[in-house]
């Protein structure tokens, strides 16, 4: 439900912006939806040299722009963990763009002939190949799943009136979690095929490798794994890597086990979400990386010791690389030695969501209020 809220009030404020400047758990298959190409893009911001040999230690590489597409409204997107696929929504055209490294492209319809209403799409996710699409569809609200030939599936969840709350991946695409509100006080968790009914007032936040999943329930986190509750902590400023919980308790990070057993704790270094949902910390497998407000990222152990300061914000992170922007310039590093693997300039007039394969190669780029660029190494 905070997903919808957040859909609803940034669809607002885009209309709003827009008219100023103006005046100033059944599975259906179905044929194939029809294709269209989309013209790849051949521009290049690039700033360093390629090299290609191994150890990952010290080699750089240029990343240029093989397919763009201008979107208007709410920048939903994901990208497989090896780069193969991307996926990204045009909401106001209720249309799915599945993307190659290469820039090769196909798109799709999201309101098929039968619908009555045009869809309201919550989220995409990736996983082995397929983009499953979270959204309600008019008669019903479910996930329709999407391969590179078109529609190959699609769940109902909830009927006409239901809403679509989110859909997350585990970083690895190993567990896949979306959340529908079926009525108004009813939900239903859909975790790996395994439906959970919850009573109103969760929302979906965060899935780990490992299984867990991360839910708001008021002012309080609820720590699960195969549909059981293993955790209920006294903030909702919770992310998970692995076995482990990154905590904000008021200004202090603290690590914690799944008993709740404090590990490692570190005062004035509290962490939040800002706009469009974006955490100031991202925990990886070696690093935590924390956003000091007006400052830089600071780079911490698992025991909360500080090894390093990266200029900006951290956008995205995985367990080879890291990726910020500072002063209009994307940066990408290698968590080998943290040197710095590539850097562009922001394509489009503000920067939305950033999410990089496992080997820095392939990088997809939103901004703030739509539109996606899809960059690959060369």
């Amino acid at each position: 439900m905070k997903r919808f809220l957040f859909i609803l009030t940034l669809a607002l404020s885009f209309m709003v912006i827009s008219a100023a400047c103006i005046g100033s758990q059944e599975t259906h298959t179905s044929p194939s939806s029809s294709s269209s190409m989309v013209t790849s893009s051949t521009m290049q911001t690039t700033t360093t040299s390629s090299t290609f040999s191994t150890p990952l230690a010290h080699q750089k590489w240029n990343m240029s722009i093989v397919w763009h597409v201008k979107t208007f409204d709410i920048p939903l997107m994901d990208l497989s963990p090896d780069g193969s696929l991307a996926a990204a929504i045009d909401y106001q055209g209720h249309r799915l763009y599945l993307v190659r490294p290469d820039g090769s492209s196909v798109s799709f319809d999201l309101m098929e002939p039968e619908d009555i209403v045009e869809p309201v799409v919550a989220g995409v996710a990736i996983v082995e190949g397929r983009a499953y699409v979270l959204g309600s569809y008019g008669d019903f609200t479910g996930v329709r799943v999407y391969d590179w030939s078109g529609k190959v599936g699609e769940t109902h969840e909830g009927g006409a009136g239901s809403v679509p709350d989110d859909i997350l991946r585990s970083p690895s695409g190993n567990h896949l979690c979306y959340l529908v509100t079926i009525t108004a006080t009813d939900q239903v968790l859909v975790c790996d095929e395994t439906k959970l009914k919850l009573k109103n007032a969760y929302s979906l936040k965060w899935v780990s490798d490992s299984g867990l999943v991360l839910m708001d329930k008021g002012e309080r986190e609820v720590v699960m794994k195969n549909g059981q509750k293993l955790l209920v902590l006294n903030t909702t400023n919770v992310l998970a890597y692995g076995d482990k919980l990154v905590t904000s308790y008021g200004d202090a990070l603290k690590v914690l086990s799944l008993d709740g057993k404090v590990l490692a704790s570190r005062e004035k270094a509290g962490f939040s979400m800002t706009t469009l949902m974006r955490w100031t910390l991202i925990p990886t497998k070696n690093y935590i990386f924390r956003h000091e407000p007006l400052e830089d990222t600071h780079v911490f152990t698992w025991n909360l010791t500080e090894v390093k300061v990266l200029p900006g914000f951290p956008y995205f992170a995985n367990k080879n690389f890291v990726i910020t922007e500072s002063d209009g310039v994307i940066h990408c590093y290698s968590l080998e030695d943290f040197h710095e693997v590539f850097s562009v300039n922001v394509p489009g007039d503000s920067l939305g969501y950033i999410k990089l394969s496992d080997d820095g190669k392939v990088m997809l780029v939103s901004g703030e209020y739509g539109s996606f660029w899809l960059y690959s190494a060369k």
